[in-house]
């Protein structure tokens, strides 16, 4: 009994509506010289051909700009679909690939499988830990008493005494720098007084006379 396969809309602008794949070849797009014709913006002019090869319809993308893919993988080059897989165009638009019987009203769609350039990777099962005798356990075997202090000898040298922080000393200079300036104020009181009393020639005369012969007689 011959084959005959469809594509059922399961999203898109309308969902549900059966597009039969009677002929060697047809293109899926959005220009209407298209065999299927599909208006959804993330669907290209001229998106998808279908072609039969055996007894099967192999889908190739012809450069969409969203791309074509089958079972959430993209396609890389043509791929043969089988009943139950779903191919989709862009992101909005998802077509059920069915097997339909001649001379029967029922439609055969088998489970979908992965593609044909994917494999379904194999479960991790971790291995079962292997459960060993006290006596071959890596573990050392936990102390029965705790060990005894260490006594102290009289002969032992007591731990030096931590090294406090010295104080700060005064500032030397602030002294030097007292001082100073009270020696500053003496020498200016002291020439203030000889001045107000006109006693340079008293205190200093000696000293005059020795520049200046009779200033000071």
């Amino acid at each position: 009994m011959a084959s005959k396969y469809r594509l059922v809309m399961r999203s898109g602008p309308t969902v549900g509506k059966s597009f039969l794949l009677d002929m060697p070849e047809a293109f899926i797009g959005r220009d209407l010289n298209n065999e299927i014709v599909i208006n959804d913006p993330e669907v290209s002019r001229r998106h998808t051909r279908l072609f039969l090869q055996d007894d099967n319809y192999v889908v190739e993308d012809l450069g969409s700009t969203n791309g074509t893919s089958v079972n959430g993988q993209r396609l890389m080059g043509p791929y043969t679909l089988r009943p139950g897989e779903l191919v989709m165009l862009g992101e909005n638009v998802s077509l059920l690939y069915e097997l339909v019987q001649t001379g029967q009203n029922e439609t055969i769609a088998s489970t979908p499988r992965q593609p044909q350039t994917m494999q379904t990777p194999q479960q991790y099962v971790p291995p079962m830990e292997e459960s060993f005798p006290d006596y071959m356990s890596s573990t050392p075997p936990a102390a029965p008493f705790p060990p005894a202090p260490v006594p102290a000898y009289s002969g032992q040298i007591p731990p030096s005494p931590v090294n406090e922080t010295p104080k700060k000393k005064f500032p030397i200079w602030i002294i030097v720098v007292g001082l100073l300036l009270i020696i500053a104020c003496l020498c200016i009181g002291f020439f203030i007084y000889v001045d107000s009393s006109d006693a340079w020639c008293d205190w200093f005369g000696w000293l005059f006379n020795m520049f200046t012969p009779g200033l000071c007689s």
